[in-house]
């Protein structure tokens, strides 16, 4: 004879299991904080980083605030005491993260990547794997480290110096004898700059600044390369979680679509441009374009026996190339140009410098790059102030320890830290297999112990001796940006 239940009966038997499932998750979570020994932190039912988490506003105790690694900084660790916290996490199964600001366990975090392997990202894999997305110590990351290493070479450096110059004395030729040149939004002037130069010294596609790239569109395109571009930069994370069929259910999912869809026909073309014209004439200076080289050493690879990139990961490779050289570099020299303009004084000392070295009219060099030690000290210093990405991901391979110094105080003067706290205290922390170790860039940027007066614009820090290791806008280590030189031609 069947069971039959009743509605009161089913409800109370609903209740009795959602009691036991809490009951079983507050003790599972209990125990996860007590495996760390209750190290102070933040407590919240859902993981920092989900999906879900961060499709929602940040709710106290419930959903981490997506923003709140650029809004603490470092003020959260002084009120934790120590430069790491923890994040224990109930839902959908208890997890641990540790955020640290501590310069020094960073470095080792990142140097040993058997331990504390970086995760794969899988959002980046959008077009292909990729030298970024291929996660630590897989032969897929180090098959695309090794080919793509090479293309960032003297030569592209060179290029990209040489495109940045000519597009800038186009500019400057537009604006003739102006006394006032107004632009309202100040990333008008540096996404369209970058993009030019990605465009020249990545792909070989000189494209003349008066030509307005913001209009064009090619015969088979429906969106600008441009639009396509910053629609994509703009919607990575719907594209993650948002399956394909769901993309047209509302009008800015089409529209985000058909820029994926876009890009990806860019893309494409590019490959089968450069591959049909890979045996042109080796003379050109485009020859040395970043793409070209990147061809040359995956053929290489080929030719020796290895294994090299196939046309999706080419594609794949294009995508963070376009990604980190005109999303990053333009943000940074907006950062810089607003800055200078909040600093006149500095502004002042920056054009003194190039006056100098440039006294005689002339148009700059690539030989006088290492000349220009103020621009460089400008871009470092916005980019201190305003790191490109706020934090870095890394795994637990394995149960380890980590030792991690004491907090800054608030209290006391920024020049008495350098000697009240040389020798700071240091605390070993308990490591699970399977956490999470959040770097703080932001934390490392604005700490005390390595920059004094953290919050003011001040680019003379970095025309003297400075940690370098609290530096990390290009990160560190093996998975350090490779196109760190030619971002210094670009900016």
């Amino acid at each position: 004879m069947a069971l039959q239940l009743t509605t009161n009966q089913l409800l109370t038997l609903f209740a009795c299991a959602s009691v036991a499932c809490v009951l079983e998750t507050y003790r599972r979570f209990r125990n996860c904080t007590s495996s760390i020994n209750n190290f102070p932190g933040k407590r919240t039912l859902l993981r920092p980083y989900s999906d879900l988490a961060s499709l929602l506003p940040g709710i106290p105790g419930v959903v981490p605030d997506r923003y709140i690694e650029w809004e603490d900084k470092y003020k959260i660790f002084q009120e934790i005491g120590w430069e790491v916290y923890s994040h224990v996490s109930a839902w959908p199964k208890r997890h641990i993260s540790y955020v640290i600001s501590d310069a020094d366990a960073i470095k080792e975090l990142v140097l040993n990547r058997a331990i504390f392997p970086k995760p794969g990202i899988k959002v980046l894999e959008l077009y292909g794997q990729n030298v970024v997305a291929a996660g630590d110590g897989s032969e897929e990351w180090k098959r695309h480290r090794k080919v793509s290493a090479p293309a960032f070479s003297e030569k592209n450096n060179k290029l990209v110096w040489n495109e940045t110059t000519e597009i800038l004395s186009e500019i400057f030729a537009e604006w003739g004898n102006k006394e006032t040149v107004s632009i309202q939004n100040i990333t008008d002037l540096t996404l369209p700059i970058a993009l030019l130069v990605i465009s020249a010294a990545g792909f070989g596609r000189r494209i003349p600044w008066r030509e307005d790239i913001n209009a064009y569109i090619p015969s088979g395109h429906k969106l600008t390369f441009k639009k396509a571009l910053t629609t994509v930069c703009g919607n990575l994370f719907f594209k993650a979680i948002v399956p394909e069929w769901a993309m047209g259910l509302t009008k800015k999912w089409a529209e985000a679509r058909l820029g994926f869809h876009e890009l990806e026909a860019y893309m494409q073309e590019m490959v089968n441009d450069k591959i049909d014209t890979s045996l042109g004439d080796e003379d050109s200076p485009h020859k040395s374009d970043l793409f070209s080289n990147l061809l040359a050493a995956s053929e290489e690879e080929s030719a020796s026996g290895e294994s090299s990139l196939t046309r999706q990961e080419l594609v794949g490779n294009i995508f963070i190339f376009l990604l980190a050289g005109h999303e990053t570099t333009a943000h940074a020299l907006a950062f810089s140009f607003g800055l200078l303009a909040c600093y006149p004084e500095e502004q002042q000392k920056l054009y003194d410098q190039i006056t100098s070295v440039l006294s005689d009219g002339r148009h700059p060099t690539y030989e006088d790059v290492h000349s220009f030690t103020r621009s460089l000290a400008v871009l470092y210093e916005s980019m201190r102030l305003f790191p490109p990405v706020t934090g870095i991901l890394k795994q637990v391979a394995q149960d380890t320890t980590l030792a991690v110094h004491a907090s800054v105080p608030q209290t006391g003067s920024a020049k008495s830290f350098k000697s009240d706290y040389a020798t700071p205290q240091r605390k070993t922390i308990v490591i699970p297999k399977g956490s999470t170790m959040s770097l703080r860039i932001s934390g490392v940027h604005y700490n005390p112990r390595y920059w004094e007066d953290p919050y003011e614009f001040k680019p003379d820090r970095f025309l003297g001796d400075y940690n370098k290791d609290a530096f990390l806008p290009f990160a560190l280590g093996g998975r350090a940006c490779l196109g760190r030189s030619a971002f210094h031609g670009r900016g």
